[in-house]
């Protein structure tokens, strides 16, 4: 098969995954993507519709690519490590089976990475709890190699089922002895907030509004769509845990929505670039948001005032902690249940408690 040229364009795609941009008679936007197909005898090259939500297009461009398919041959004697996250990366492919999200399949790609060099010849069955301990002691980033570790655990309780491994799992128990701050503690206050709109341009100030009006998470305030909104809410299936939720449009929210509109161009997604185009986590909104976070640490520092470079996903957790009612912060973010919205909260700004109301140890007046 022809192998695709590295790309100029569309770097932030897979490859043979272009990106076309077409402007209807009503002036409107529209964002599709393609899987370009290799030249035929012809000199032509044939584009396949993928549609126009990234993700979908992404699982497409997967299935057309047939990548999980074309992994060499795995024997019945091929015991080693990287036989056994081949066999995974079949099953974990295909997302009908194995319910897998395609941020949780590049997280474990990454994961592997990393980890392929120290364990891919190992047998599987030849996976010690000494061997991961070394790992992780060895590894610089000691969040990287928890998360790597706890992948290992993943793949070994997958084989175990499937009959490709019979030694215990070798990360079983073991993963509590390798202490990290795996969460954030940042609570963002309404100063530092102020602080970066105040140097921010429009566009970032339209993403810190909706990111902490929604107090939806990065990807999905980004990925926003003018026509989730119906019915005076906005229509949201949160990638992550795929929770449903509708957010009234009411309010500063529906403030924030005519403002946008009152610029006049307006593409698909709520959030968009000086040309319309849909904001990405990088490009235009990371080199602006870094300007304002640069400006108002500067300012900060010459007032004296506290001020953390927080970065765009604290303001999930202001949104939470900034609500009166639990109840409603929980739905709102949609957890299952208020102990983790609690507990959520609870990691950036601390348990609230009350003093001791005992009576007063201070001398009695005189008569």
């Amino acid at each position: 098969m022809q192998m695709a040229k590295p790309k100029r364009k569309h770097r932030d795609l897979p490859p043979r995954m272009v990106r076309r941009t077409y402007r209807n008679a009503k002036g409107e936007l529209w964002e599709g993507y393609y899987y370009e197909h290799p030249r035929d005898e012809n000199g032509k090259r044939k584009l396949t519709p993928l549609g126009d939500d990234i993700l979908q297009a992404k699982i497409r461009w997967a299935e057309m690519e047939g990548r999980s398919r074309k992994e060499a041959p795995i024997t019945v004697d091929d015991t080693c490590v990287s036989a056994t996250y081949r066999r995974y990366m079949v099953w974990a492919n295909d997302r009908t089976q194995s319910g897998l999200t395609l941020r949780t399949l590049g997280d474990r790609e990454k994961y592997w990475k990393a980890l392929e060099p120290v364990f891919g010849t190992v047998p599987i069955d030849g996976l010690q709890p000494s061997h991961m301990l070394r790992y992780f002691d060895a590894r610089s980033s000691k969040v990287s190699a928890k998360k790597e570790i706890k992948f290992i655990s993943v793949l070994c309780n997958w084989a175990r089922a499937r009959g490709f491994m019979v030694a215990p799992n070798p990360v079983a128990g073991i993963t509590r002895q390798m202490k990290v701050q795996e969460g954030r503690d940042i609570y963002v206050t309404d100063e530092m907030l102020a602080l970066v709109y105040k140097h921010a341009d429009p566009i970032i100030q339209d993403v810190l509004d909706l990111s902490y009006l929604t107090g939806q998470r990065p990807a999905d305030v980004l990925k926003m769509r003018w026509s989730q909104v119906q019915d005076g809410a906005i229509w949201i299936v949160q990638g992550k845990t795929k929770a449903k939720l509708r957010i009234d449009v009411v309010g500063e929210l529906a403030t924030l929505f005519e403002r946008i509109k009152a610029r006049g161009l307006v593409g698909m997604t709520i959030l968009a670039d000086p040309k319309g185009q849909a904001l990405k986590a990088f490009g235009y909104f990371r080199s602006h948001f870094d300007k304002a976070r640069d400006a108002a640490k500067v300012e900060a520092d010459g007032l004296g005032v506290p001020f953390i470079r927080f970065q765009l996903r604290d303001l999930r957790a202001k949104a939470a902690s900034d609500l009166e009612s639990m109840s409603h912060a929980r739905k709102l973010l949609g957890h299952t249940t208020e102990n983790m919205t609690r507990e959520y909260i609870r990691a950036r700004v601390g348990e609230r408690v009350s003093p001791v109301m005992a009576k007063s140890f201070s001398p009695l007046p005189d008569k």
